[in-house]
Parts: C-alpha cells; structure tokens; sequence
C-alpha cells in the first residue's frame, strides 16, 4: 500500500523481507521492539525504514556478571 509516496507493508510482507516468521515479527510488535505504523485503529503496517531500524542497534546491552548462588545444607 502506497500513502503520501511512502510504501507500507503488511506483516507477511515484512516478515517476508526481513526473513523471519509472521509470528516473530507480531511477538516484536507487541514488545514494542519495532517500529510500526497503527491505521485506522487496528492496522500495523511497517515503512522501509522500520524495517531497516529493525536490526539497527541503538546502544549496546550491558554485560552483567554471573551470580553464584550458595546451596542451602542439609541437616
């Protein structure tokens, strides 16, 4: 879909160019882990952009060092 000459595609369409499985691609949606555009109240729909900022990373995650938990004894 075309609007304002900005192309829009739908989530088998992006799912498909991105290379991952419709059902990943609404698991990110939901955890708001990509951009996406909401139409008439219910559609999602991704610009190429979103797409491209999909692996784009923003800063990098921490490193956080393992926790050794002790063993409660026994008596």
């Amino acid at each position: 879909m075309e609007v304002g000459g900005e192309i829009f595609y739908t989530y088998a369409e992006a799912a498909e160019r991105l290379r991952v499985s419709d059902s990943s691609l609404r698991k990110w949606v939901a955890q708001r882990l990509i951009r996406h555009h909401v139409m008439g109240g219910r559609l999602i729909r991704f610009t190429e952009e979103d797409l491209r900022s999909a692996f784009r990373v923003v800063e990098p995650v921490p490193v956080v060092p393992a926790v050794r938990r002790r063993r409660a004894r026994r008596r």
